[in-house]
């Protein structure tokens, strides 16, 4: 993570980072890239977000003209470092389609190379002499790159809000004789995270629903089954038919296939997988601030 912070003449410190953005249901791959708009409403230049470049993922400059406006007063490099990684996780939680990460991704796609067959060549005596034909083989490749164009926007003040609930969590210094709420929210936190960095839909899948378990099972009670689809419905406000389809899968995805039936529901659960993601991210968005807001 590239990370600039500045302190002015009256010391009050400044903070920059590069950010990278890209559509959870149209995530970067070889053939796509992602153009992002991004725009704050409800702005007071607590937080500042500049578009600079776009590729398989849109690079924006994250800043915070005056770190002390979001509460943050420390000089200490690692503990501003962390404290960036808190405010992407608040963007993203108030985020329903793009997702932001202090890291960029990578994409490392097969180099196809094609060398054609020797030329044959044919000779042939005629009444004018000798002729000589060479046939020659043309390859022709056609490629084509698409590119995503997502517009959405982020409440500052919201975002602002969440991110004081997560730093409150202090996430990243967990004693040891900590709360069990506080560790399986501070785990639901980091897969959410998790979820916000990988390509893959699959992987995406996982770490959101992972993080929708540990945020739903925040009090050390392990439901599973139907016990678990019906507190994801009640804290979510989603039909309970939707968490026990995403539960399924997700049992599918981790599990090896025994019978056709097997099978055929997982094969069927990445045919819709697409789909999921954004009511999937909503539900886990609702559950993780409900917990925040009532530690």
């Amino acid at each position: 993570m590239l990370f600039v912070a500045t302190v002015a003449p009256s010391y009050q410190s400044s903070i920059e980072t590069s950010v990278f953005v890209h559509d959870l249901t149209n995530p970067p791959a070889e053939d796509r890239s992602c153009n992002i708009d991004l725009t704050i409403v409800g702005s007071k230049h607590r937080i500042v977000l500049t578009k600079r470049d776009v590729d398989a993922q849109t690079e924006y400059v994250l800043r915070v003209p005056v770190a002390s406006s979001i509460g943050l007063t420390s000089l200490d490099q690692r503990d501003n470092e962390q404290a960036i990684k808190d405010l992407v996780l608040a963007l993203n939680l108030d985020l329903k389609r793009v997702c932001v990460s202090v890291v960029r991704g990578e994409l490392s796609g097969a180099e196809v190379r094609v060398t054609p067959s020797e030329s044959p060549v044919e000779v042939q005596h005629t009444p004018q002499g000798l002729e000589i034909t060479v046939r020659e083989h043309a390859i022709a490749r056609e490629v084509v790159h698409i590119t995503d164009v997502t517009t959405e926007e982020i409440d500052e003040t919201q975002a602002i809000e969440v991110f004081q609930l997560i730093k409150k969590l202090n996430r990243h210094g967990l004693p040891g004789n900590i709360e069990p709420q506080v560790l399986n929210l501070s785990k639901a936190l980091t897969e959410y995270e998790n979820a916000m960095i990988v390509f893959p839909r699959l992987m995406i899948f996982k770490h959101l629903f992972n993080s929708l378990e540990f945020s739903t099972n925040w009090n050390g009670v392990d439901r599973k089954g139907s016990s678990l689809d019906r507190e994801v419905a009640g804290a979510s406000g989603i039909p309970m038919t939707n968490a026990e389809k995403w539960r399924r899968f997700y049992d599918r995805s981790k599990h090896v296939d025994r019978t056709a039936k097997d099978a055929s529901e997982f094969v069927g659960g990445l045919a819709t997988i697409s789909g999921d993601l954004a009511p999937l991210r909503r539900a886990t968005t609702s559950v993780i601030l409900d917990r925040l807001h009532r530690l």
